[in-house]
């Protein structure tokens, strides 16, 4: 059984759940409801369904130190650095990756996505894949919008997603 550990800590982007297993950071997750356009729920909740069978630890201290590298990494815009643990098939694990090539305060589409990954046609897919990111604001996952420009779903509401934008495109 997998052991994870989680915090849920507040930060100037609202409240933030960690769930770090042994390897590194395998959860990054917003606390926003359905209510607050989360249209999957709250963080919390996601995690344990999306690791459902493990056994998990709630230690807010054990987190502290992985909440400053994630802020550290963002900010920074270097985001490979974080130590993560993450499951996924392995073309989620591609198009998670292609993800990380997007530099802070620049957007694509999905269609460049499934360019960039050698599978032109599969934009829909990767739009299943961005949504499926266990790892949000690590993977920018909120970095890919639509073709038109139009920023498109996000799971932790349409507001958080442009507010990362703005917040990236003013650095």
């Amino acid at each position: 059984m997998q052991k994870i550990t989680y915090g849920i800590h507040d930060t100037a982007l609202g409240q933030i759940v960690i769930g770090q297993a042994e390897q590194g950071l395998c959860w990054l997750g917003f606390m926003t409801s359905v209510e607050q356009g989360a249209y999957k729920g709250d963080g919390l909740i996601r995690m344990k369904a999306y690791f459902d069978g493990a056994e998990f630890i709630e230690e807010e201290g054990a987190t502290l130190g992985t909440l400053d590298r994630i802020f550290e990494a963002w900010e920074g815009d270097h985001l490979r650095s974080v130590r993560t643990h993450i499951k996924g098939t392995v073309f989620q694990k591609e198009v998670w990756n292609a993800l990380l090539s997007i530099p802070r305060g620049k957007v694509v589409s999905y269609g460049d996505v499934a360019n960039d990954i050698g599978r032109p046609k599969a934009f829909r897919a990767v739009g299943t894949a961005v949504g499926e990111n266990p790892i949000s604001l690590i993977i920018p996952c909120h970095r890919v919008v639509q073709k038109s420009g139009a920023l498109g779903n996000y799971g932790w509401g349409i507001d958080l997603k442009k507010r990362l934008l703005e917040i990236e495109a003013a650095v």
